[in-house]
């Protein structure tokens, strides 16, 4: 093994065949989804169509399988840094897990530290069985789960545990090895924070048939070995975009049951469940109440620049002002005729306002005029002149060109498109950027249209 320590999390399936099967005939016998790295990510931004994800859309891909039927885990890591929102975060996903039904949850060292400071470290087991790897002499959480299943006479047997020091890597085989008379075990491990080394020593032990990996940057939980490798590697996805399944299948009676990976998208077609709907709802009054977009941490202007608000520029740039105001919808591929209310700039506070998230500033800061910096956008009630996408979002702070009517440009911080336009929070416009920038032209001149597309930018 390599000197770094890994952190474990493993699953292990044992089946004892009470009553064989036909000869030849396929018989499925448990479903385990599996989900792991959610980071916070509750649900898509919601900003432009063709977004992935959402707790509420979870629960009606779990149920495509009989609860007597599936095994349901995540491994871990639910938000990624402890802040004031990211508490809240925290609470309101372990109360979603408790609602999807889910098994076991492997708490890493992050989740635990966060549960603590949440004040809900005692509480999680009584919403659903908890392992972990990272001990503390305050803290009595298992490493282990075991689930049973008895599906048409067949016994299903499987365990969770969490492993992290060689030590307790070393004793794997022991602790996972078929029990006397099993015909046949299947055995998954999952790996987190671990270097290709040490992925490859744990599969150099050939007590596992699926090793599930970190993934590195893919939202989607992908097949990294070969299809018909052993162990079978699989990296496990991100951001609650993708739900892992793995079908335990048996071929014939007496066989080692073999294995079949999907990756299932939460799609925004899926139906939603109205109970995590409404919790997700609560999580908004939450950070609303909490004044977490008044506490958020603010950089100072350079050159003690302000934020003045886009009714300003009207009083010389009347055409753009207009235009900038007035909707224009235009045709996307696969998408049709944008609605006028969400494809203005000078209405994106509305859009937020539809769904309940202006209060929180992971959203508002792509809807409003300079929440990063100070006598920038703070709230609806201190900076109504700040929200909307505005002339300064793009075209810098104005306080001095307006103080010199004009005689001093605009200088940074400016956005360009792409700062808010990203593949999580606007999946369409990587193809579609010319459509795009069709919606937003608001002047005569020619060489505005480089201006805005690739402004200068100051540093931060």
């Amino acid at each position: 093994m390599t000197g770094k320590t890994a952190f474990i999390f493993l699953l292990t399936a044992t089946m004892v065949f009470a009553v064989p099967g036909a000869p030849g005939q396929a018989r499925e016998l448990v479903t385990i989804f599996f989900t792991g790295n959610e980071l916070g990510e509750m649900q898509p931004c919601g900003c432009s169509g063709g977004q992935l994800g959402g707790l509420d859309r979870r629960y009606t891909v779990f149920n495509t399988i009989n609860p007597q039927n599936r095994l349901i885990i995540d491994t871990g890591s639910l938000v990624p840094e402890s802040t004031e929102q990211n508490l809240i975060k925290f609470n309101i996903i372990v109360q979603a897990f408790a609602r999807l039904g889910y098994d076991v949850v492997n708490l890493t060292e992050q989740d635990i530290l966060i549960a603590r400071q949440a004040g809900l470290l005692d509480g999680l087991g009584l919403l659903f069985n908890c392992i972990t790897a990272g001990k503390t002499e305050d803290m009595k959480l298992p490493e282990k789960y075991t689930k049973k299943f008895t599906l048409n006479g067949i016994v299903f047997e499987a365990a969770v545990v969490a492993a992290e020091t060689e030590d307790q890597i070393s004793r794997l085989p022991d602790l996972f090895s078929s029990p006397a008379g099993s015909p046949s075990a299947v055995k998954i491990l999952i790996l987190n924070r671990a270097d290709a080394k040490t992925v490859a020593a744990v599969s150099e032990m050939h007590i596992f048939d699926l090793l599930i990996v970190p993934s590195q940057a893919e939202d989607e939980p992908i097949l990294v070995s070969d299809a018909n490798a052993s162990p079978l590697v699989i990296s496990s996805g991100r951001l609650g975009k993708y739900v892992g399944k793995i079908q335990a299948i048996l071929d014939g009676a007496g066989q080692k049951p073999r294995l079949k990976f999907t990756s299932v998208p939460v799609t925004g077609n899926i139906p939603q469940h109205q109970p995590l709907v409404e919790l997700y709802k609560d999580y908004q009054r939450l950070v609303k109440d909490a004044g977490i977009i008044e506490k958020q941490p603010r950089f100072i202007l350079p050159g003690n620049l302000e934020y003045v608000g886009s009714k300003y520029c009207k009083l010389c740039h009347d055409y753009e002002y207009e235009k900038w105001m007035t909707s224009k919808q235009v045709s996307i591929p696969g998408l049709g005729k944008q609605a006028s209310l969400d494809s203005r700039h000078a209405d994106a506070f509305a859009a937020l306002e539809k769904v309940g998230s202006e209060y929180d500033p992971e959203c508002v800061v792509c809807h409003a005029v300079g929440m990063q910096y100070q006598t920038g956008y703070i709230s609806p009630a201190k900076t109504p002149e700040l929200k909307d996408v505005g002339c300064e979002n793009c075209h810098g702070p104005g306080s001095e060109h307006l103080r010199s009517l004009g005689a001093i440009e605009t200088s940074g911080p400016m956005s360009t498109c792409s700062d808010c336009h990203t593949a999580e929070q606007s999946g369409e416009y990587a193809a579609n950027q010319k459509q795009y920038f069709e919606k937003i032209i608001h002047w005569r001149e020619p060489v505005s249209i480089v201006r805005v597309a690739e402004p200068n930018r100051s540093s931060k």
